[in-house]
């Protein structure tokens, strides 16, 4: 009789501090989330109590990275990024002095440990509150049984967070777990931890590539002492720019050299297709020309939108428009308006190529230049069914005849984003202006010649090969014009 009333004075002892464990446990499980800001961005915190511990950052909507930074601890990391405060982001890169690695580290050092210790304390407090009604729900209901049960789940939250902290191990996001669309694209984490990384080294490299441009740019405008053909239409074609702001330049200052009446743009004007990403179409509006656009496999819903809401923007499809007198058709890239990059198959691309030729094939569609991103899909479109196809995608200038057909493939005139700039071997910014003619007969422009432009930012020096087209009605025997490819440089 005497053990069993021990017992049971143990249990009314010690149950309301498992109710209070219990309690604390299942607040944090069930509103343990909270809103952090890292200046600029903002995140959602997930904290919850259980077994294996790991941290999960999602970037909404294109999947998550989860790495096992602390297995042996039982707490849940999920970090979600909710938003990017652009405003924020402008101000912090024009007040900011970032120069280095270790001034980088430093600027974020602070603001990572403040952020902590906030949310330690407020996950603190849901626990207390979990670990009072845990309390109540024992039926206990003195006020020193009470404040220990509420510093109970305190404590709890205390000796998670502790232990986490020492034991948590960021090296771990080498080896992660990716869900969604990011398994197409590991290296994205690499891409970031290169950065970091190398940030010094970076930050030099586009310090100078910024002052080269600037030299070299200001040299495009000698380009009005090399000629400007005799043309009754100009059309620059550009491609696969991949987010890169000195590709508006460079366009900016070819729009100032030639009387540029109509840009052609075969896609990837982004690398991941963010709503961040799409501010740079804020350079398009600014050059106030009409500006056709076949969407890359780089382009995500939320910049086909954006470019949609765009006056002088033109998404191209099958169904032609006519600009400037020319008439022009495309086809977006099949990977365009999801938030996947994959490029498709081989056999994809031949089944396209096939359904392109099938549709326009011996049909008078009147349609004088055909765009896609694919330079694969270009290649396999009939010579003979559109008189020029535009394209990109591989990063590679090239211009060809096949009878009465011209490729053009403006290479990457964003020199391949970051991509471009992290290469062992400098890729140039190129792009391409076509000259057409109005032919009597038959009231049709006719592409005339080609101007192929690269900038070699590390040399300081950019080069123009222009290429003369053959066609039925021009460049024959008695015509002065002769079909030679002419070649301009300037150091």
């Amino acid at each position: 009789m005497l053990s069993r009333r021990r017992i049971y004075q143990a249990r009314q002892r010690y149950l309301p501090y498992l109710f209070a464990a219990a309690g604390a446990i299942l607040a944090l499980n069930l509103v343990g989330v909270l809103r952090v800001e890292l200046e600029p961005v903002q995140f959602v915190l997930d904290v919850n109590i259980g077994f294996p511990g790991y941290t999960t950052l999602k970037v909404p909507p294109i999947g998550s990275i989860t790495a096992k930074t602390h297995s042996r601890q039982p707490l849940q990391l999920t970090l979600s990024l909710e938003n990017i405060d652009l405003d924020q982001l402008r101000r912090i890169a024009a007040t900011t002095d970032l120069k280095s690695q270790q001034a980088l580290v430093s600027y974020f050092h602070s603001k990572i440990n403040r952020i902590i210790g906030n949310v330690i304390f407020k996950l603190a407090l849901i626990a207390a509150g979990g670990g009072l009604l845990g309390g109540l729900l024992s039926g206990a209901r003195h006020w020193r049984i009470l404040l220990a049960c509420c510093l109970t789940g305190s404590l709890i939250v205390l000796i998670c967070a502790a232990s986490v902290y020492v034991a948590y191990d960021i090296q771990a996001f080498a080896q992660p777990q990716y869900q969604g669309i990011l398994e197409a694209a590991p290296w994205m984490l690499s891409l970031i931890q290169e950065g970091l990384v190398k940030v010094d080294q970076l930050g030099e490299q586009v310090q100078s590539l910024a002052a080269n441009l600037y030299t070299v740019f200001n040299q495009i405008e000698n380009l009005k002492n090399v000629g400007v053909l005799a043309a009754d239409l100009l059309v620059l074609h550009v491609s696969d720019i991949h987010n890169h702001p000195a590709a508006f330049d460079f366009i900016s200052q070819v729009v100032g050299a030639f009387p540029i009446d109509l840009i052609i743009d075969t896609g990837d004007l982004t690398d991941w297709g963010t709503p961040l990403e799409a501010e740079i179409i804020t350079r398009i509006e600014e050059l106030a020309i009409p500006y056709l656009f076949a969407a890359g496999n780089h382009e995500a819903p939320d910049v086909l939108a954006r470019l949609g809401q765009t006056s002088n923007v033109t998404l191209l499809g099958s169904e032609p428009v006519t600009v400037s007198g020319i008439t022009v058709a495309g086809m977006l890239d099949p990977s365009a308006g999801s938030f996947s990059p994959e490029s498709v198959s081989v056999a994809e691309i031949s089944r396209l190529a096939s359904e392109i030729n099938g549709m326009y094939r011996g049909r008078p569609h009147g349609i004088d230049i055909f765009a896609v991103h694919n330079y694969r899909i270009a290649a396999q479109i009939e010579p003979g069914i559109f008189p020029v196809i535009v394209c990109g995608h591989n990063h590679v200038p090239s211009i060809s005849q096949i009878d009465a057909t011209v490729y053009v493939n403006a290479g990457t005139t964003g020199a391949a984003g970051i991509r471009g700039i992290q290469a062992g071997q400098v890729i140039p910014f190129s792009l391409s202006v076509l000259y057409f003619v109005r032919e009597p007969e038959t009231n049709r422009y006719v592409l005339a010649a080609v101007d192929s432009i690269q900038v070699q930012s590390l040399k300081q020096s950019f080069t123009l090969q222009r290429t003369f087209v053959t066609s039925e009605r021009r460049n024959q025997e008695e015509n002065v014009e002769e079909s030679t490819k002419n070649q301009a440089s300037m150091e």
